[in-house]
Parts: C-alpha cells; structure tokens; sequence
C-alpha cells in the first residue's frame, strides 16, 4: 500500500513538472508570436473585405476582436448602453465610424 502512494506521489509530481514545462513553452511561443496590432494578421483581416477596403459595420464577434474584448463584454455594453449599436430583428451592429469616434469620447454615445 505504502508503495502504491510513493508511486502515486512521483507521477502528480512529475504531471506538476510537464504543466509547468508546457505553460512556460508557451508563453514563450505567445512572446514570439506577439504582435503590436489588434490581434494576430488573421484576426485583423476579419475587419476587410475581399476588396480589401474596411468593413462600415462589424457583427459583436468582430467588434469584440478589434476591440480586444470578450464577446460577454459586448453584450453587457449593448444591455447597458454604453457603445453605440443598431439593432436589426436578432442581429447586433456596429457601425465603425461610430465605434472609432466612440472610442475617442467614450463618455458620449452616439
């Protein structure tokens, strides 16, 4: 039995070392991958279009990626009415112009 702990001690000992291996591994891979813009080049090419212009309106999950924001922070700003949205039937939009003068004078919703 005593044995039988011993070995159960060492192997939650060693699974402790391999998450600590594994979480500084990857924040090293996330300083690597680090970039100064909104997000990764992927998530910045969500607010084009095929055109290549900018999007005039963005959907809450792309707001939530060019803001920096989780989705559930949106949602509570569009219930409490503290960012400027149109509602259209289900559908939750953001009209970038008025995110963008929004975000310089966030006291005043537009």
């Amino acid at each position: 039995m005593r044995e039988y702990v011993l070995m159960r001690i060492n192997l939650l000992k060693r699974l402790l070392e391999l998450e600590e291996k594994l979480m500084v591994e990857s924040d090293e891979e996330n300083q690597q991958n680090k970039v100064v813009s909104y997000g990764t080049p992927t998530e910045v090419n969500v607010h084009r279009q095929e055109s290549g212009q900018l999007k005039a309106v963005f959907s809450v999950v792309e707001l939530s990626s060019y803001l920096g924001v989780s989705t559930d922070c949106i949602y509570t700003m569009v219930r409490e009415n503290q960012v400027p949205y149109v509602r259209i039937r289900r559908r939750i939009l953001f009209h970038r112009e008025a995110i963008n003068s929004w975000l310089e004078n966030p006291s005043s919703k537009q």
